[in-house]
């Protein structure tokens, strides 16, 4: 490369800082948004699969059947007897939810109280990566007993809640026993645990209704042939055709295509907002370019006509647009991973320390090298225009002019 090249590029780029810097910020705000956009996505992507790999494979749900995944009861104490007699679940875990007063300390909160069976906890939560960090979970004799999450021992309240404290729940007391390990999001964190005798008998024995039943398959058995099997036995049960169940029974994998559709969707519209400011950028590029050829056209003319070639005339403006690419690509790039470390310590401000963005160096060279392709197509036509101007004509443009 000629350093006589560069020295002009850089003379024509000064004499029109202002177009230039412009020119560059919509490629800055394109590019930036973009690499943004896919280090969260992928970031987000990467947390829900995470989390459901610990779910294991293993695992079915039965809920009552809304768009997307939903904890709506309607499920009953009878719907888990027919799994019960099922020979293809090694446990079945029926969980009641409600949303009930939790009193410590005369504050009281409205949270989440989840209910299910104690006995084998081991058993039925392997592989769930649920331990604690105080006391211990439930055993076969623990009745009015309560196993919270890190939020509610250390932030909910004004006071630490530890083992042995008291909670107040509805109204009934329960005695803390254990205090789980950080999850890393705050609904895992705000759990309350407590047996379901317990909640059984707090509701009068009247009120039968599950809101989700966990099936865990036996080893060597294929998950969705349970799957399928346990929806028969519990159409008959119901009484209803198929297609007209109200129930459904999903695996971990159908849970994660529904989250992976949604996000696949807020994906799109973000990349189609970042591509239009793509666009605009190679546009201004462009016009930039054009404009640089009229306003430089003495310099064009001068530089024929001391020798310089087609060639020469070019590859100035071609570099020079690829130049700017390359530029507003470089801080566009250094801008998108910025913000979407900043989404990563806002999201564990937030409680969401298992969503973690990790930097790509393919994503960086892309993006930059992505960038200066760019320039380079924007300021093609420009640069044509500008390399086939004889020096005849812009004498006589000057002339025409009066400059």
């Amino acid at each position: 490369m000629k350093k006589e090249y560069l020295l002009i590029i850089w003379k024509g780029i000064q004499y029109r800082k202002l177009r230039t810097a412009l020119t560059v910020l919509g490629i800055i705000i394109g590019i930036g948004a973009i690499v943004a956009l896919l280090l969260v996505s992928s970031g987000l992507e990467n947390s829900i699969k995470e989390q459901f790999a610990k779910m294991g494979s293993n695992r079915l749900y039965v809920t009552i059947k809304t768009q997307g995944f939903s904890l709506q009861s309607g499920l009953t104490y009878d719907d888990v007897e027919v799994f019960n007699r099922m020979g293809e679940f090694k446990w079945v875990t029926p969980y009641v939810i409600k949303q009930w007063s939790v009193e410590y300390t005369k504050k009281t909160k409205f949270l989440q109280v989840t209910a299910n069976p104690i006995d084998n906890m081991e058993g039925r939560w392997a592989d769930l990566d649920f331990s604690v960090a105080e006391g211990r979970i439930f055993n076969n004799i623990d009745k009015y007993s309560v196993v919270i999450g890190q939020r509610i021992a250390n932030d909910i309240f004004d006071k630490k809640v530890g083992v042995n404290s008291n909670l107040l729940i509805n109204g009934v007391n329960f005695k803390v026993i254990g205090v789980f390990d950080k999850f890393g999001n705050p609904e895992s964190d705000s759990m309350i645990h407590i047996p379901i005798d317990a909640i059984r008998e707090m509701l009068g024995g009247n009120d039968k209704s599950i809101n989700i039943i966990e099936l865990v398959v036996k080893p060597g058995l294929n998950p969705e042939d349970a799957a399928k099997k346990a929806k028969e036995n519990l159409r008959k049960k119901r009484g209803v055709k198929a297609g007209n169940e109200d129930f459904d029974i999903a695996t971990p994998e159908q849970l994660l295509g529904q989250l992976n559709s949604i996000l696949g969707i807020v994906q799109t519209v973000l990349l189609a907002i970042a591509i239009i400011s793509l666009i605009v950028g190679s546009i201004g590029i462009m016009n930039s370019m054009y404009t640089s050829v009229l306003e430089r056209t003495k310099d064009i003319g001068v530089m024929r006509a001391v020798g310089a070639t087609s060639r020469d005339i070019l590859v100035i403006f071609l570099l020079e647009s690829t130049l700017v690419g390359l530029f507003g690509g470089a801080i566009g790039v250094a801008l998108g991973v910025a913000v979407s470390k900043m989404f990563e310590w806002v999201a564990a401000v937030a409680g969401y320390s298992i969503f973690k963005v990790t930097i790509s160096p393919i994503l960086i060279i892309f993006g930059v090298l992505f960038s200066g392709m760019m320039g380079l197509l924007a300021g093609y036509l420009p640069s044509k225009n500008a390399s086939n101007l004889r020096p005849v004509e812009a004498l006589r443009w000057l002339h025409n002019t009066g400059c």
